[in-house]
């Protein structure tokens, strides 16, 4: 159902210049909501997340997967991004990441730590300082924890 969606909605955010970031479903006790998170290279704005929710309103392929009752939202992954795939994280080498894993790894399920480096499918995190290598496979959820005082910071300089 996801990559069906996901063939949906993806060329609908590319003709408004957009990049398709990731999809969520959230079954509610009434109707399902369908999450979408869009992106640009300067970072997407209200009226790209209007556009967007406004072609994808007229999809009735959506309607066919979650029917016809269903709540539509669109936005920007923001500051705090789950990230749905690895090829996302190469731009945040460096970064801090919290990430919760599917399956316990050395009795672990929560790890935040600073990413180092992606490889192909791999992704490695300094956790403890240690290396620790992770596939997205074995990730339930991947979300920035952001530096608020650089981002204040570049804030300011940009002034």
């Amino acid at each position: 159902m996801i990559e069906d969606l996901k063939n949906i909605i993806e060329p609908a955010t590319r003709i408004h210049n957009c990049e398709f970031w990731g999809i969520e479903v959230l079954r509610g006790k009434k109707r399902p909501t369908l999450r979408v998170f869009i992106d640009t290279k300067i970072g997407a704005t209200i009226e790209d997340c209007e556009n967007v929710s406004k072609d994808l309103n007229y999809e009735a392929e959506i309607d066919n997967i979650l029917g016809d009752d269903y709540i539509l939202e669109v936005s920007t992954p923001g500051v705090e991004r789950k990230f749905f795939n690895t090829s996302q994280l190469h731009d945040y080498v460096g970064e801090k990441l919290k990430i919760k894993l599917k399956n316990p790894m050395n009795n672990m399920k929560n790890i935040n730590g600073k990413l180092l480096d992606v490889v192909n499918e791999s992704f490695f995190v300094n956790f403890n300082d240690e290396s620790i290598e992770l596939s997205f496979n074995d990730v339930d959820s991947c979300i920035l924890i952001p530096d608020y005082k650089k981002l204040f910071e570049d804030k300011n300089n940009a002034k």
